[in-house]
């Protein structure tokens, strides 16, 4: 199957709000008038967005885009699909049937835009690391440690050594004694949680690589971390729990524990089936 990549208009949103004013307007440009977009040249865009040239450069550039050509095909593929729909956890109108349709809503949309933001680059880049580290600590406070645990029994099952932290004084002993040849995997959605941000400051200052699973954009966590595998979802700013971002954390686990897998397969499927064997007599029939 054809991968079309998209996400363009997932990190305009993602991102405005953060951007320089020189860029933010070219970006609320864009958010308002994708279709006239992507047949603009760039001089088209900086006198339609009353901006400059160079501003229209920096925009795709602060966004990680490979060039402005990558922007436009990005948002036009993100134009092939639904329009996003507002998603609402506390209403009025509250029913069993406006629960299932707001929260199946949010979740494949907060899915799909996950998805154009995820680069193959770096999942495989986090697969290696992950199957080649000497340790792997994964790192997640509140509903990131349920993202933290699912990681860690997933390399746990096919033999990797790792281990699971959800606090600081668990994450810091860790991150202590992990160096170059290991793995921080820092979760945190926000990419603002001390606790995390602190653990990863403690694993970098010793030499080990961090991957962070965090939404896009320009946190604390994301400037420590080498790999930044994105999450986009469709939540409100106060939210009743992590919903739809703890599932977009959870589908690029499995995405990128699919890649370690087929890496290796002789030996993941050697330790698969020790594995199985070992438990299998506490299976009731």
């Amino acid at each position: 199957m054809l991968y079309m990549p998209g996400g363009g208009l997932v990190r305009l949103r993602e991102s405005v709000n953060g951007l320089p004013e020189s860029e933010a307007k070219i970006a609320r440009y864009i958010l308002h008038h994708p279709a006239e977009f992507v047949n603009m040249a760039v001089q088209d865009l900086s006198r339609a967005s009353h901006s400059s040239p160079a501003a229209v450069v920096r925009l795709w550039k602060s966004l990680g885009f490979d060039g402005y050509q990558d922007f436009k095909l990005r948002v036009a593929s993100d134009l092939q699909t639904n329009p996003q729909v507002q998603y609402v956890e506390l209403s009025g109108d509250y029913s069993f049937g406006s629960i299932l349709h707001s929260v199946e809503d949010s979740n494949i949309q907060s899915i799909q835009n996950t998805l154009r933001l995820l680069r193959e680059s770096d999942v495989k880049a986090t697969a290696e690391a992950l199957r080649t580290a000497r340790q792997t600590v994964t790192m997640g406070v509140g509903a990131s440690a349920v993202v933290a645990d699912d990681i860690a029994q997933k390399l746990m099952r096919i033999g990797l050594p790792v281990s699971a932290a959800h606090d600081f004084h668990q994450g810091a002993t860790l991150a202590a004694q992990i160096h170059e040849k290991d793995v921080l995997l820092a979760v945190s959605y926000s990419g603002t949680t001390t606790d995390v941000i602190e653990v990863a400051e403690i694993a970098k200052s010793g030499g080990a690589r961090i991957i962070a699973l965090t939404r896009f954009g320009n946190t604390p966590l994301s400037r420590l971390a080498d790999i930044c595998l994105c999450v986009s979802a469709v939540e409100p700013k106060v939210r009743v729990a992590a919903t739809a971002s703890r599932i977009c954390a959870l589908v690029i686990v499995d995405i990128v524990f699919m890649d370690v897998v087929n890496q290796d397969k002789e030996r993941v499927y050697s330790a698969l089936e020790a594995t199985r064997n070992a438990i299998v007599r506490h299976k009731v029939e």
